[in-house]
C-alpha cells in the first residue's frame, strides 16, 4: 500500500508540474488548443470529421509530448508497472528478489587478495579463501541482505558502498564494531540504533556510540532512489 501511494504521489506531483510547462510553453499551449479545436469540429460537423479527428487528436498528442514532464511520467510508470505486475514467487519481481551477501573472511595475510563486488544479480557470496576487502554494490532493484555475523574485520575501517535504485537494503554488524553511516535518499528511512530517519530528497551522517573507541570500524556509503536502509547489530 506504502510503494502505491508513494507511486501515485509521484505521478501526481509530475502532473501537476506537466499542466506548469505546458501553460508557460506557447508553442505546446497553442498545439494543444488547436488539437482541441479540430477534435471539437469533428464531433459536431460530420463534414470532414475524419480529418478533424486525425489532425485534431495529432496536435493534442504533439502538444502534450513536447514536454519533458510527460516522458518521466511514462518512464516511472512504466518501471513501476514492472515490477508490480510481475508474479511473485516466480523470481521475476524485483521487489520479491533477495538478495544476499555473507563474507566470510580469514586474518589477512601479507599479501592479501581483493575482491570488489560490482552486483547485478541475485545472489553473491565472498569465497573464504579471499581476504575481506571493501564492498562495492551496484543494485538496479531489489532487496538486499548484507550478513557481516561471521566475518571477521581486520581492525581499523573497513568500507561497504552500495548504490540502489529501488529497494530495501539490511546490513547485520556483529556487536563491537563501531559503524559510521552516510546514506541518502529520494523517498526512504534509515532505521540505525533504535531510531528511525524518514528521508525525503536528502542524506544523513550517524555515527554508533562505540564508534570513536572501536578498534574495527566500519564505514557505510549508500544511495539510494527509493527505499529503505536498516541497521541491526548481531
Amino acid at each position: 500500500m506504502r510503494r502505491w501511494q508513494l507511486f501515485l504521489g509521484i505521478e501526481l506531483a509530475l502532473t501537476l508540474w506537466l499542466f506548469f510547462q505546458i501553460i508557460t510553453n506557447p508553442m505546446a499551449l497553442t498545439t494543444i488548443l488547436v488539437g482541441v479545436f479540430f477534435l471539437f469540429l469533428g464531433a459536431r460537423w460530420h463534414r470532414l470529421r475524419s480529418f478533424n479527428v486525425a489532425f485534431g487528436g495529432i496536435l493534442l498528442v504533439l502538444g502534450i509530448f513536447i514536454n519533458p514532464a510527460i516522458w518521466l511520467i511514462l518512464m516511472i510508470a512504466g518501471v513501476f508497472i514492472i515490477m508490480v505486475v510481475t508474479k511473485p514467487g516466480m523470481g521475476f519481481s524485483a521487489w520479491d528478489r533477495k538478495q544476499y551477501v555473507a563474507p566470510v573472511t580469514k586474518e589477512p595475510s601479507e599479501k592479501a587478495g581483493k575482491r570488489t563486488i560490482n552486483s547485478w544479480t541475485d545472489r553473491h557470496t565472498i569465497s573464504p579463501t579471499y581476504d575481506w576487502d571493501d564492498i562495492n554494490m551496484v543494485v538496479p532493484a531489489g532487496d538486499t541482505i548484507i550478513d557481516l555475523g561471521d566475518t571477521f574485520l581486520p581492525k581499523g575501517d573497513s568500507v561497504i558502498m552500495i548504490r540502489k535504485g529501488f529497494g530495501k537494503t539490511r546490513i547485520l554488524v556483529p556487536i563491537g564494531v563501531g559503524v559510521a553511516v552516510e546514506h541518502a535518499a529520494f523517498y526512504g528511512t534509515l532505521h540505525f540504533e533504535n531510531k528511525d530517519s524518514m528521508l525525503h530528497s536528502q542524506s544523513v551522517t550517524a555515527y554508533s556510540k562505540d564508534y570513536d573507541d572501536a578498534p574495527r570500524r566500519i564505514h557505510i556509503i549508500t544511495s539510494v532512489g527509493v527505499g529503505d536502509l536498516e541497521l541491526l547489530a548481531v
